[in-house]
């Protein structure tokens, strides 16, 4: 055997796989790379279903329920995607997003307006 070359057998022993010695090291020889699944897509379905019924619907959904719009992006590749395999008409829930930021930014400039005009003291 050459000093700077190994044989195949040595090689075999020295970087085979080993065995996990205990039932901690099988479990995490078993496990998944990666993020770990905190909600099935089905349950994920199921949450922006509910959340789309409510009085408060998908608006500004990143920012009242970040965790489940992340992970339905992760899921489905996109919110959009997301809400489609809910069986929602996503460009409905668009529009009434819009509609709603409209009509908050428009009372957020009125109660501006109202503030910054002088008062009549008479």
């Amino acid at each position: 055997m050459n000093g700077s070359n190994l044989d195949e057998a040595q090689m075999t022993r020295e970087f085979a796989p080993t065995e996990p010695r205990n039932p901690a090291e099988k479990a995490a020889a078993a496990r998944l790379r990666g993020r770990p699944v905190m909600m099935s897509p089905n349950a994920v379905i199921d949450r922006i279903r509910q959340i789309a019924r409510s009085e408060s619907g998908l608006y500004k959904i990143h920012h009242a329920h970040s965790g489940l719009y992340a992970r339905a992006r992760r899921q489905f590749g996109s919110w959009a995607g997301a809400v489609q395999a809910a069986g929602l008409d996503y460009s409905a829930a668009l529009m009434v997003a819009r509609r709603r930021s409209i009509e908050t930014r428009r009372k957020v400039r009125r109660q501006r307006a109202h503030v910054a005009r002088p008062h009549a003291d008479v």
